[in-house]
C-alpha cells in the first residue's frame, strides 16, 4: 500500500480530516516530527523484517512505504483512527500512535494486545504512551494488558517468546489467533495500484470508503461468522476436555495442585514467576562443550603451555572437525540414496559438487590427522583394497573411537572425543524428541482436519521434512552411542552402555503413541523419554525428567481444554450482543425515518 511522491496536501487535501479510520493528517505529522530522529532498538528476539527494516526508506518517487492498522481480532474489523501511513518501516512511533486513538473511548478492563513482534515492542510502551497521552484508558490502574503473538507469527520467534505470548497458552483468549490484520491485506491489496497514483487526501478518503464498506459486511455476516465460530468450538471441546481428565486421572493429586498452582501464577504474571512450559534440565550441548574447550585452551596458551601440532588446528579442533565429517558424510549418503534412474540432472549435480567438496575436506582431514596420529597411516594401508574406489561417505575416518587399542596414540585425543560424543548423543535424543512431539502433532491435524488433495499434499510434504529429522537424529545418535561404547572400553567409564541405551525402531515414537503391536492398555513410555538429557544424571533426575516432561504436557492438555471452553462461553455472549446490537440499530434507522418523515412535512416559513 505506498503511495507515490505526488501532488501535495494543498493541492489535495481530502474531505476526511479524521472522522473515520485514517488519523487527521495534520496531526499525525506534527507528532512524527518530534520523533523523526528514534531509532530502533536491538531485537532480543530473532531478526524480524518488522525491526530490521524500520528504518529503510520506501524508494525513490515514493512518499509512504505502506500502511499500519489496528484491528479488532475477535471479528476482524478496524478500528477508528486506527489506520496510518509508515514513513521507513513498521516504526515503534507510528504503532504507538494509533494504537493510543484507536482505543482512546475504549471502557474494556482487559486488553489482548497482539502484534507480530510485540515482544520487542510491548518494552517500555506504557512509558511512551504517558509521554504521547497521559489519559489513555491503557493506563488506567484497574486495566490489565496481556500481550500476545499472532499464530502464525509465533514460530518465528525463540522458545521463550513462544510459551509467553502465545494465545493458547493465555487464560481468556479463547480460539483467537491475532491474524486479523493479515486478513485484512488480502481484499486492501486489490487497492494497492490504483491508490499507489493518489494525492494524499483523495488516497485516505478512499481507504476511509472501502474500510467502512469493509466493516460493513463484516457486521451483516456477524451472525454467520458467529454460528461457525461455536460449531467449530462445540464439535471439539468435549475431546479436548476428556483428554485432559483422562490424564489428570493419571497423575497424583498432590502434584496436580502444585503444577496447577505455578501454573495460575505464572498466567498472573508471566514476567515474575518461572515459565511452566519449559522443561528445565541440564542439557550438555556439542556447541558448549566445545566453547569449554576453547576456554580451557585459552587458558592453557596463557600460562605458555600449547600440546597443538599445527598452527591453525588444535586437538579440539581436529575432533570437532571430525565429528563435522561424519554428519557430512550421513548427509550426503541420505541424498545420495534419494536418486534414482530418473533424477534430473541438476539433483545429480549437486549430489557430485557436494562429494567432491567432502573429497576434498577428507584430504586436509587426514592430513592432518597424519600429524597428531601418525600410525594411522598404517590402518589406513591395512584397510583391504577394492577394486571400485569406496564412495566419500563409505570413507573411514580412523577417529579415536575406530582405532581404539589397535595401535597407541595421546589419550588426551580419546577423552576429547568422549566430551564431544557424550553432548552429541543427548543432543540427538534432544532433537528426536522435539520432532516426534511434531510428527504427532501433524498426524492429528492431517487426520481431523484437512481435507481434500491440495491440503493433504502440503501436509504429507511437511511430515516428510519432520520424519528426515527424526532419522537424521537416529542415524547421529547410533553413531554417537558406538563410538562412546568404544571409547568407554579405551578409556576405563563403566556404566555408559547403561546410560546411552540402544535405539531401536520401537523405541522412536511419540509419548501418546504405543509400541507396535501393542493397544492402549498396554501401552508403555519409550525409554528416550525416561532419560535426563544429561551426563550425569543420578536416578532422582531421571525421575525428576519424566516428571517435568509429563507436566508441559498435561499444562498444554489443560490449556488447550480451557480455551475451547473459554470460546464457547464467548461466542455465546457475542451472539446475545450481536442481536441486542441489531435490535437498537433497526430501531436507530426507524427513528431516523419518523424524524425525517416530520421534518418533510412540516410547514415552511418564509
Amino acid at each position: 500500500m505506498k503511495r507515490k511522491d505526488c501532488s501535495s496536501e494543498a493541492a489535495d487535501p481530502g474531505l476526511s480530516k479524521g472522522y473515520a479510520y485514517v488519523v487527521e493528517e495534520s496531526a499525525f505529522q506534527e507528532y512524527l516530527k518530534k520523533h523523526e530522529n528514534e531509532t530502533e532498538p536491538k531485537s532480543t528476539c530473532s531478526r524480524h523484517d518488522a525491526v530490521n527494516l524500520a528504518d529503510m526508506r520506501p524508494g525513490q518517487g515514493y512518499a509512504s512505504s505502506g500502511i499500519a492498522t489496528v484491528e479488532c481480532s475477535r471479528h476482524n474489523a478496524k478500528r477508528p483512527l486506527a489506520i496510518c501511513d509508515m514513513q521507513r518501516g513498521e516504526k515503534y512511533c507510528n504503532m504507538d500512535y494509533i494504537t493510543i486513538l484507536s482505543v482512546q473511548l475504549c471502557l474494556l478492563k482487559l486488553f489482548f494486545i497482539s502484534y507480530d513482534i510485540v515482544c520487542q515492542w510491548f518494552i517500555h510502551l506504557l512509558q511512551r504512551i504517558f509521554q504521547i497521552d497521559p489519559s489513555s484508558p491503557l493506563l488506567r490502574s484497574d486495566v490489565e494488558i496481556r500481550f500476545l503473538v499472532p499464530k502464525f507469527h509465533l514460530p518465528a520467534h525463540i522458545p521463550a517468546c513462544r510459551n509467553r505470548f502465545a494465545f493458547m497458552l493465555t487464560p481468556g483468549a479463547a480460539l483467537g489467533d491475532g491474524e486479523a490484520p493479515e486478513r485484512g491485506w488480502g481484499e486492501l491489496n486489490l487497492l494497492a495500484t490504483s491508490t499507489r497514483e493518489m494525492g494524499p487526501g483523495t488516497r485516505r478518503d478512499t481507504l476511509d470508503y472501502h474500510f467502512g464498506d469493509y466493516n460493513w459486511r463484516k457486521i451483516v455476516r456477524l451472525g454467520d461468522s458467529l454460528l461457525k465460530k461455536l460449531k467449530t468450538a462445540t464439535s471439539d471441546v468435549a475431546e479436548h476436555v476428556i483428554a485432559h481428565q483422562e490424564l489428570e486421572a493419571t497423575i497424583h493429586p498432590e502434584k496436580l495442585c502444585s503444577w496447577a498452582g505455578a501454573m495460575t501464577a505464572w498466567e498472573l504474571d508471566p514476567a515474575n514467576n518461572p515459565n511452566p512450559y519449559e522443561v528445565v534440565v541440564k542439557t550438555p550441548t556439542q556447541a558448549a562443550v566445545r566453547r569449554q574447550m576453547a576456554e580451557d585452551e585459552e587458558k592453557a596458551l596463557a600460562s605458555g603451555v600449547d600440546v597443538s601440532l599445527s598452527d591453525e588446528v588444535s586437538p579440539c579442533s581436529l575432533i570437532a572437525m571430525g565429528i563435522d565429517l561424519e554428519g557430512e558424510q550421513r548427509s550426503l549418503k541420505t541424498l545420495t540414496q534419494s536418486l534414482w534412474d530418473h533424477s534430473q540432472d541438476r539433483q545429480i549435480t549437486r549430489v557430485k559438487l557436494r562429494s567432491n567438496a567432502l573429497t576434498r575436506k577428507l584430504e586436509e582431514w587426514f592430513s592432518l590427522l597424519q600429524l597428531y596420529i601418525p600410525t594411522s597411516v598404517t590402518l589406513r594401508k591395512r584397510e583391504p583394497q577394492k577394486k571400485v574406489a569406496p564412495k566419500p561417505f563409505e570413507v573411514k575416518l580412523w577417529m579415536p573411537s575406530q582405532i581404539g587399542k589397535l595401535i597407541s596414540f595421546d589419550r588426551s585425543l580419546a577423552e576429547i572425543k568422549y566430551k564431544l560424543r557424550n553432548a552429541q548423543a543427548h543432543e540427538a535424543l534432544g532433537i528426536l524428541r522435539r520432532n516426534l512431539q511434531i510428527r504427532a502433532t501433524l498426524y492429528d491435524v492431517k487426520d481431523r482436519w484437512l481435507r481434500g488433495q491440495g491440503a493433504n499434499t502440503r501436509a504429507l510434504n511437511a511430515l516428510a521434512t519432520v520424519q528426515a529429522r527424526i532419522a537424521a537424529a537416529r542415524d547421529e545418535y547410533r553413531q554417537a552411542r558406538t563410538a562412546l561404547l568404544a571409547l568407554a572400553d579405551l578409556l576405563g567409564y563403566a556404566n555408559v552402555d547403561k546410560e546411552f541405551l540402544p535405539l531401536q525402531d520401537k523405541d522412536i515414537r511419540s509419548m501418546v503413541e504405543p509400541e507396535p503391536g501393542l493397544g492402549e492398555t498396554r501401552r508403555t513410555l519409550s525409554w528416550i523419554w525416561r532419560r535426563v538429557n544429561a551426563a550425569d544424571a543420578t536416578e532422582e533426575e531421571t525421575q525428576e525428567f519424566v516428571t517435568e516432561t509429563i507436566r508441559v504436557e498435561w499444562g498444554k492438555s489443560r490449556a488447550r481444554a480451557q480455551r475451547f471452553q473459554e470460546e464457547i462461553e464467548l461466542v455465546q455472549e457475542e451472539m446475545n450482543r450481536t442481536l441486542r446490537f441489531f435490535v437498537w440499530k433497526a430501531d436507530d434507522w426507524r427513528r431516523k425515518g419518523v424524524a425525517f418523515q416530520d421534518k418533510s412535512t412540516s410547514p415552511r416559513t418564509s
